[in-house]
């Protein structure tokens, strides 16, 4: 052997060594499962694997028919690996975003999409998890602008007696349908959730009743944890959003509901009142009825809320937010507002109720039996809000084709939604357009999409749509004053108890007070007598908005007497007293 292969072998015995393992890996982990190529681990360990394969090629090639390609030096062959892989779609990195979205405007339309681009960064980060937030960096001007869009059309996120058509009642128990199955970056993203969580707290009836943010992860997920990341700041995760409502006194919790996966019960008004999966044999149809984390509820995910009193359901009182990322996916083509409804449904026993695996992906979610439609049908959700801040074109969670969007689109619709998201946002940057375009007659989407809005449309009778001519699409030019929720709402430049609300009060009262400055903060709630009974706040504060909830319990957590109490402010120099009253 001359010295230069010689040098060939010594030099690089790291990247020959490395890359076998590689390939390896990739290869024993993946197996016949084309779908383990999307775990984290396999996408990390793919580009190495594929250079070195590559590299093997170009030596053995050159040895067996061009012998001068054997003395190719590694530097040489690396660059041939990397030329290709770059080269390859999907692999040279990710495309650039769409400069703007179009709209247009039809006369009866079926459906109505809102989007936006150019969104706003959030207001503040939730990532310490606890009460020392400040209230201001709990909303989200992206929301907050979304839902004026909306507003501008009449359909409104409040459902009051002034707008009895609105989507969250005041008592209603509200599902957000998320995405948590991956925890790569945009596998989820919390700062969107966070600020719909505080707009329907901020019911103007006061809300009473409970917000649950959801997901089934199944069995091959990473389930709903502190390595959720957020899309923009990586140290926020659901876990933190949920655990700073919750030390604020906010009815806000996390469920996977993979914690009943393969747990099969029946229905509240069969007597079962056990957490699990209701199965009809004869459709296939699977969704959760559960006790929520509260134990206030028994929630029916198809019929409503079980009130074992009265032996009924109150379908009213439940509401279910569609709420995904936008991605792509190698076997639906992508992950949108449909498609997210696989997170709702089990996967558990496919073998016994599908035949396995694959024949339930290809014989029911993906063919015309559309199964993931027939579980949206009878679990269909009110509301779908689509956020492509950050937007993955290869999927469903490779962290190395990410393009930063910053869209936000919603629609009562969750075809429309779909259809739009991935005609005008998710194919201008996907690795493989081909797939993702729901226009395109024998793409991936186009076929699924297809078969879902035939079932939910024709055979459900609900109004949905992916015609475009059945579609009217609006952005912030909808909005009757330009910039309307584009900026955090600018500090007060007083002290005071903005609210007591409700007020008389029986189970909860939420007091919302402001501080225009730092200020060593105290707030308390006396009786008639002038007796402090419960602190509800107390040390320093810095600027901003601040809100807290008072069940009527003293500090010792004793139910408090029905009369008439006082909840006093005291910041730096300030003073004020307002009058609540307890109703028992």
């Amino acid at each position: 052997m001359d010295s230069g292969k010689k040098g060939f072998k010594n030099r690089h015995w790291w990247f020959w060594t490395a890359g076998f393992f590689a390939f390896l890996w990739v290869l024993l982990r993946s197996g016949t499962n084309p779908k383990r190529l999307t775990y984290p681990c396999q996408q990390m360990a793919f580009p190495l694997a594929s250079t070195w394969f590559l590299a093997v090629i170009a030596v053995l090639g050159g040895g067996l028919f061009l012998k001068r390609f054997a003395k190719l030096s590694a530097v040489s062959i690396l660059l041939v690996g990397v030329m290709f892989l770059g080269a390859s779609p999907g692999l040279a990195g990710a495309k650039e975003a769409p400069s703007s979205l179009p709209t247009w405007e039809i006369s009866d339309p079926v459906s109505t999409v809102f989007v936006m681009d150019s969104i706003p960064s959030t207001s503040g980060s939730l990532a310490p998890g606890d009460a020392s937030v400040p209230d201001p960096y709990l909303k989200d001007p992206a929301v907050d602008t979304l839902l004026a869009m909306l507003a501008a059309k009449d359909i409104f996120l409040h459902r009051t007696t002034e707008h009895p058509n609105g989507i969250v009642g005041a008592d209603n128990v509200v599902i957000i349908k998320a995405n948590f199955q991956w925890n790569a970056q945009n596998g989820t993203n919390s700062d969107r959730i966070k600020g719909l969580i505080w707009q329907i707290l901020n019911h103007p009836d006061g809300f009473s009743g409970e917000i649950l943010v959801c997901d089934n992860t199944q069995d091959i997920g990473t389930g709903i944890n502190d390595q959720d990341n957020n899309g923009d700041d990586p140290e926020q995760s659901i876990v933190d959003v949920v655990a700073t409502f919750k030390a604020k006194g906010y009815p806000v919790d996390t469920l996977d509901w993979k914690y009943i996966w393969n747990d099969v019960a029946s229905e509240y008004s069969e007597g079962d009142y056990n957490d699990g999966y209701v199965y009809e044999a004869e459709t296939k149809i699977t969704y959760p009825k559960f006790r929520s984390p509260s134990g206030n509820y028994y929630i029916s995910l198809r019929y409503g809320i079980w009130d074992p009193d009265l032996e009924s359901y109150d379908a009213e009182r439940l509401c279910i937010i569609d709420f995904p990322v936008l991605k792509a996916h190698f076997l639906a083509g992508s992950t949108i507002g449909v498609k997210n409804w696989i997170g709702v449904l089990t996967t558990a026993y496919a073998q016994q109720r599908y035949g396995g695996s694959n024949a339930m992906h290809y014989n029911y979610f993906f063919s015309d039996y559309a199964l993931v439609a027939r579980v949206m049908a009878v679990t269909w959700p009110r509301l779908t809000i689509v956020d492509a801040t950050w937007t993955s074109g290869e999927g469903p969670n490779n962290l190395n084709y990410l393009t930063n969007t910053k869209m936000l689109l919603a629609s009562t619709d969750p075809v429309a939604s779909s259809w739009y998201a991935a005609k005008f946002i998710l194919t201008p940057v996907a690795k493989d357009p081909n797939e993702t375009d729901p226009d395109r007659q024998g793409s991936l989407y186009n076929n699924h999409l297809s078969r879902w809005t035939t079932y939910l449309r024709e055979s459900a009778g609900l109004p949905c749509t992916m015609d475009s001519a059945d579609i009217s699409v609006y952005d912030r030019e909808v909005l009757p004053e330009p910039g309307v929720g584009e900026e955090s709402t600018p500090e007060s430049t007083s002290f005071g108890l903005e609210s007591i609300s409700p007020n008389p009060f029986s189970e909860t009262s939420i007091i919302r007070y402001v501080i225009p400055q730092k200020s060593r903060t105290k707030l308390v709630i006396f009786d008639t007598s002038g007796r402090p009974v419960k602190t509800l706040a107390e040390g320093l504060r810095v600027a901003g908005n601040y809100s807290v909830r008072w069940d009527g319990n003293d500090d010792a957590g004793n139910p408090l007497s029905g009369g008439i109490y006082f909840c006093r402010l005291q910041a730096g120099e300030f003073a004020q007293t307002q009058k609540i009253l307890l109703v028992k």
